[in-house]
């Protein structure tokens, strides 16, 4: 451990408990550069830190620094940018197993040669005292690159994603029945919405934040408070799975879809239904009201999209082009145009009032299941089942970004009121909130576990490793069966193989990544 992490050991509790609470604050606003910078980059208070608050609050210290008028060098800056963006990236691990913590700044931090780093890494690898893998390269995402949080409780497939008007949280929908609320800038599920009898396909809010529907495949919708978690209505009247539904801007009615070849308008008030549009001759896989209320376009698996008009349920127009079925559709802020996502591969720009085909988007290699339009209308984002979003520019229709982070196929993707970040919902069981300028990552959502790929047994017959598809590595001890070290990675393992030494592993995941890692700490296997 380090001097400083010696030193505070020593504290008697509630004064230890104070000084790593309040003490970089102190710094902070005394000016004390010096000070601040070899706290922040001390493992050993990294670490008590985490003991003690929880990885939240370890992450806003390093926010003191911008909040402040600390005069931070150069280096000193991009020092503490990149040790707070690894533990933000780890943040979901370690959440749950603070043990993580060395591994994941080995894994993050390894390649940047600058010596605070790297006396904070020796630091790290000498604090351990019980076995544990030691990444011998950089085998983690880097920070400041790819999504910057993961958020984790469900316990199946995310299927959508919304976030709420002000930006401060978002709600999710699962093949698990649940609905979850979550605190968008920390990270934290504040509340689990039950009720539905069958997977929720969809979510959205209302304006006003207040309120959300849901979609299942119960052939219900679902009326929610959002701030208490209260079930408000049951809406019935679909004869098969809901697939979609959105909210007309007034909040006073909403229009659903379903793979009965419906849509319906409700009146969110009631719960009444008020109209069945007709027209489509397969599922309606989406919906989008315009901005005024007067308008709504579906898409089908019958691969076109309707414009109907929302007041007389009359269809406007016929949109073809696609080649299959559409998966999605949103209007733009001024109801002038919308972009479609289908299975085709591509996405397409139209003219809501001639029906015309603008542009086709083309980039993803395989069917893009989302996409969400920006406040100002220039930018768009779409999601596939190619592993990745893309960032496009609405008026050229070029690919500005390819935002890459998830290990599966992603679902849905939502981007706030302000443009600044977006939501994605994927089969890996997470969502991803991302930087939208920059396409990294902020914070990822987990909880899942699941099948073991691979298995192999040390040179000495004493112990295994188990690779799995919940993304991690396990060591157990072949005579008691217990698990002996653990180590999580970013996407699911596929394969393992010790060294024959026995203590080096290394093992092979699903992004393509071969991992490198020591197993220290093994007793008569060897101290390294």
């Amino acid at each position: 451990m380090s001097d400083l992490g010696v030193w505070l050991a020593q504290q008697c509790q509630e004064d230890r408990d104070l000084l790593v609470k309040y003490q970089p604050k102190r710094f902070a606003k005394r000016g004390k550069v010096d000070r601040y910078y070899a706290w922040l980059t001390d493992f050993g208070f990294i670490q008590m830190k985490l003991e003690v608050l929880g990885v939240q609050a370890l992450i806003e210290d390093y926010d003191l620094a911008r909040n402040s008028d600390l005069l931070l060098s150069e280096e000193q800056s991009q020092s503490l940018r990149l040790i707070q963006g690894a533990i933000r990236k780890s943040a979901h691990i370690l959440e749950k197993d603070k043990t993580q913590l060395a591994g994941h700044l080995l894994g993050r931090l390894l390649d940047f040669e600058i010596p605070q780093i790297q006396g904070m890494l020796g630091q790290a690898k000498e604090s351990k005292d019980c076995s544990w893998f030691r990444p011998l390269k950089a085998n983690l995402e880097r920070p400041l690159e790819g999504a910057l949080r993961t958020l984790v409780g469900h316990i199946s497939v995310v299927r959508a994603v919304v976030i709420a008007p002000d930006g401060k949280t978002a709600i999710s929908a699962s093949s698990d029945k649940t609905l979850k609320i979550w605190d968008t800038e920390t990270g934290s599920e504040l509340k689990t919405l039950t009720g539905h009898s069958d997977r929720v396909n969809a979510v959205a809010i209302a304006l006003d934040g207040k309120t959300a529907i849901s979609a299942s495949e119960d052939k219900t919708l679902k009326i929610w408070d959002t701030e208490t978690g209260r079930e408000l209505k049951t809406l019935t009247g679909h004869s098969r799975v809901v697939n979609a539904v959105a909210i007309a801007p007034d909040g006073k009615t909403a229009i659903s879809a379903s793979r009965d070849t419906t849509l319906k308008i409700w009146d969110t008030e009631t719960g009444c239904e008020l109209k069945t549009l007709t027209g489509h001759s397969n599922d309606v896989t989406a919906v989008a009201i315009a901005p005024d209320g007067k308008t709504a376009i579906s898409a089908s698996s019958d691969c076109t999209l309707k414009i109907w008009d929302t007041e007389t349920g009359c269809e406007l127009k016929t949109l073809t082009g696609h080649s299959t079925q559409v998966n999605a559709v949103a209007i733009a802020p001024d109801g002038k145009t919308a972009i479609s996502a289908s299975w085709d591969y591509t996405l397409k720009i139209w003219d809501i009032e001639t029906g015309r085909e603008l542009k086709t988007l083309t980039g993803h290699s395989f069917g893009v299941n989302a996409v969400a339009i920006a406040p100002d209308g220039k930018t768009a984002i779409s999601a596939s089942w190619d592993n990745t979003l893309k960032i496009w520019d609405t008026e050229t229709g070029c690919e500005l970004k390819t935002v890459t982070g998830h290990s599966s196929g992603v679902n849905a993707v939502a981007i706030t009121p302000d443009g600044k970040t977006a939501i994605s919902a994927s089969w890996d069981y997470t969502l991803k909130i991302w930087d939208t300028e920059t396409g990294c990552e902020l914070k990822t959502v987990t909880g899942h576990s699941s099948g073991v790929n691979a298995v192999a047994i040390a040179p000495d017959g004493k112990t295994a490793i188990s690779a799995s598809d919940d993304n991690t590595l396990k060591i157990w001890d072949l005579l008691t069966g217990k698990e002996v070290a653990s180590f999580s990675g970013e996407a699911a393992f596929k394969g393992c193989a010790f060294a024959p030494d026995g203590v080096t592993v290394v093992a092979g995941d699903s992004w393509g990544r071969v991992h490198f890692l020591r197993l220290e700490g093994m007793g008569d296997l060897g101290d390294v």
